[in-house]
């Protein structure tokens, strides 16, 4: 966990619809755009080429949407959490709106796992797909490529409405692509389905919420 301090905030937001087409640095500059338009009291780097410090807690892959994304900031000033929300989803689009804003409790390393909601052509056979001995797909690394088994990095937490809610390892140690999921049940049923991925929550390993 982190010690509480007075210039930090950690400030939570939804990427939906559209903007889970920008892409990470994009949205990196879209933010640090929104936070000069909203002339908030953040602190920029030094030197020649003075930024504005901000940093994303688990950057998300293009195409997939998030009701839990957040970035830390530090401030200048003393502001209220509700004034930081107000003025930056003044400047920013539908797509993209603050949910709260707050002190920072745990590290970026602290996280383990995230919480994904794919709504998903043949949900109903997902069981099936699951019941598989092995679920074998290739992964990038920072070696190259590696053929890990998928299955045991699954956890199936629910099958309901044609939705599939399940948890996937997430951060500095190991990182699934819910996609990756995707595409090994596409293979499986000989077909390639069509899905829609939301990130609805982020945990760290002690089992709590992000935050």
């Amino acid at each position: 966990m982190l010690s509480q301090s007075s210039n930090h905030m950690r400030v939570y937001f939804k990427k939906t619809g559209r903007a889970k087409y920008i892409s990470h640095l994009d949205l990196q500059r879209t933010m640090q755009r929104a936070l000069k338009r909203a002339k908030l009291p953040v602190w920029e780097t030094e030197g020649f080429n003075p930024h504005i410090y901000i940093t994303f807690a688990l950057p998300l892959s293009l195409g997939i949407e998030s009701a839990c994304e957040s970035f830390d900031i530090k401030l200048t000033d003393e502001i209220l959490p509700q004034e930081i929300c107000d003025k930056l989803n003044a400047v920013l689009t539908e797509d993209l709106q603050i949910i709260k804003a707050a002190r920072p409790v745990y590290k970026h390393t602290e996280i383990k796992k995230a919480e994904y909601e794919i709504e998903v052509e043949h949900a109903e056979k997902f069981r099936d797909f699951m019941s598989q001995n092995e679920i074998m797909i290739k992964k990038k690394t920072k070696k190259g490529e590696a053929i890990i088994d998928l299955k045991p990095l699954i956890e199936l937490k629910e099958i309901k409405s044609g939705k599939v809610t399940l948890l996937l390892p997430a951060g500095n140690e190991l990182s699934v692509n819910p996609m990756q999921t995707v595409s090994a049940l596409s293979a499986f049923l000989g077909d390639e389905v069509k899905a829609v991925v939301k990130r609805t929550k982020i945990f760290c390993a002690d089992g709590n919420v992000f935050s």
